[in-house]
């Protein structure tokens, strides 16, 4: 397998503090994970739901600054990490918020947490996230749902993985260092149930506020975040080809980073189809452009477990993904590709109702149960 040189390309990126490239993570089940990018969604579904994801970029992709160890210098016996991809691993829970309406129970918004590792070459990014949403339901059944998160964002680096190209540089750190912000991220979510079998589109952005971090001796390497927009779109169309065990559900997502003059830079777009068999068995593909060139092709399947209860309009929905990245761009030559599974479950929880209260008053309490 053909390798690539990255040679203080990671203290390169770093030292860039004005770049605005993609930052946070990406995945390819982003039809299934709205929650990662959009508090709004927190429940929608007006279930309490458990989503678990990883995500395995650029598998095989190695630093190789051993082959430029005979001009820099530095001893033979240092060892360099493999497969320095993105490792993106996350979860988070969601619960709805409702009230009773007569004998119903409206949906008035939700509430989420969750936690993501990201970690890229020798950089480590851990967010802690939390949020609320609020939604207002029409008599179609249609709803607007707005939310907004708070994270706390660690990013680390270790500096031990680094080599500089001047032995005993005093702005490369030598352990590991960190800085922790707080970001906060707002999202607008729209679905509605009439348009084919049901249609969503959410807008939100992350990182409003953007914070720098501060690495190395003086805060010799500083890391400036962006704005990342993201824009979501989707249908489901049941008894597709007139089939009624066929569902369709086709969706975009478009994120991008907001420049300092409000300039998007380097937008990426996702197109997804998948196509569901008897609510037990998906496949589809993912096409994903960034800039003006395709990045790559992603086969997808999906499994959803035949236990008791799950299925669509059950009380419980479980679901299984895997997917497949196939790179389509030069990096193609140095990585064998990209692997991603989450897992998704969805279920109803209500408190047992009261039992009603009974009253006895001695008068009656030997009354004739036969006696009006």
């Amino acid at each position: 397998m053909r390798k690539i040189n990255i040679w203080c390309v990671t203290v390169g990126c770093l030292l860039a503090g004005g770049s605005y490239a993609q930052q946070d993570p990406i995945f390819t089940h982003f039809s299934y994970n709205k929650l990662l990018y959009n508090p709004a969604y927190a429940g929608a579904s007006d279930q309490f739901c458990l989503n678990a994801i990883t995500h395995q970029q650029w598998r095989g992709y190695e630093d190789q600054t051993s082959t430029l160890k005979p001009v820099s210098g530095l001893p033979t016996s240092d060892k360099f990490a493999q497969n320095i991809g993105a490792r993106t691993t996350g979860a988070a829970f969601s619960a709805p918020i409702s009230i009773k309406v007569g004998e119903n129970r409206l949906n008035i918004g939700g509430v989420f947490f969750g936690f993501m590792s990201d970690r890229i070459a020798y950089e480590n990014n851990t967010f802690m996230r939390g949020g609320i949403a609020g939604a207002y339901t029409m008599a179609n059944g249609s709803s607007i749902r707005l939310g907004f998160d708070v994270t706390s964002l660690t990013k680390g680096l270790d500096g031990a993985g680094l080599r500089y190209h001047d032995p005993g540089d005093p702005y490369i750190p030598t352990g590991t260092v960190s800085d922790t912000k707080i970001a906060m991220g707002l999202g607008l979510y729209y679905s509605n149930p009439e348009i084919l079998d049901g249609t969503y589109v959410g807008v939100s952005m992350q990182h409003l506020a953007p914070k720098t971090y501060v690495y190395g001796t003086g805060g010799s390497i500083k890391i400036e975040t962006a704005r990342h927009l993201y824009i979501v779109g989707g249908t489901k169309i049941d008894q597709f080809l007139s089939n009624p065990s066929l569902r369709l559900e086709p969706a975009v997502l478009l994120k991008t980073v907001v420049g300092a003059d409000g300039g998007l830079i380097k937008p990426q777009l996702d197109l997804q189809g998948m196509l569901t068999f008897n609510n037990l068995y998906a496949g589809g593909l993912n096409l994903r452009a960034y800039g003006y060139g395709v990045d790559a092709m992603s086969i997808m399947l999906g499994f959803y477990p035949p236990i008791a209860g799950n299925g669509a309009g059950s009380q419980q929905t479980l679901r299984v993904g895997y997917s497949y990245d196939i790179v389509l761009n030069r990096i193609r030559t140095t990585s064998w590709g990209t692997h991603e599974i989450q897992v998704n479950y969805c279920f109803n929880f209500s408190l047992p109702s009261r039992p009603p209260k009974i009253y006895r008053h001695p008068r009656w309490m030997q009354r004739n149960p036969n006696t009006d």
